[in-house]
């Protein structure tokens, strides 16, 4: 019996010894800088309703909020124009010939446009982890990728719905 309760004990130390810490509702965090970047996760934050309190100040915080943000903007890209169509039409070319050199030209100008159009957006790549002040333990970590217009402010708030459910979730389990 004695041995039956020693290992019961046990096992419950180590399930308590390997739980991860758990991010509450009211918790605070602090978020470097980043770049600016802060500034968008902050806002989402209170967007997105994410149950945690930001403060200033890294000492009077439960959690700090690190990682990075790049955000690239858009190409320039040169115009070309393709002539190719009317400079292979001959006198001598029937007329399918002739259709076939201009569908030819007008896919090849319809993919340089595509090419132009994907080069000319923006793109953002960001990362978060989120560190127990005391422990200096990971708790959280996500990464987003967006391509297009204002893709700052939605990576922010993919980041802030992520961390609003991984805290409801957690909350769940306790």
């Amino acid at each position: 019996m004695n041995h039956i309760l020693a290992l019961g004990l046990l096992t419950a130390s180590t399930v308590v010894i390997a739980q991860t810490p758990q991010i509450r509702s009211g918790s605070t965090i602090y978020i470097e800088p980043m770049g600016g970047y802060g500034t968008f996760l902050a806002a989402s934050f209170m967007k997105e309703k994410v149950p945690v309190v930001i403060v200033t100040q890294k000492d009077r915080a439960d959690y700090l909020l690190a990682g990075g943000a790049v955000h690239s903007e858009p190409n320039h890209p040169a115009v070309v124009v393709n002539n190719s169509a009317t400079a292979s039409i001959n006198d001598g070319e029937t007329p399918n010939q002739q259709a076939w050199n201009q569908g030819w030209a007008q896919g090849q100008q319809a993919a340089a446009a595509r090419a132009a159009a994907k080069a000319a957006m923006r793109h953002s790549d960001v990362r978060i982890s989120i560190v127990d002040a005391k422990s200096a333990q990971i708790v959280f970590a996500y990464s987003a990728e967006k391509n297009g217009s204002n893709q700052i402010a939605k990576t922010a708030e993919v980041c802030a719905k992520h961390l609003r459910e991984f805290i409801k979730k957690s909350e769940k389990k306790s």
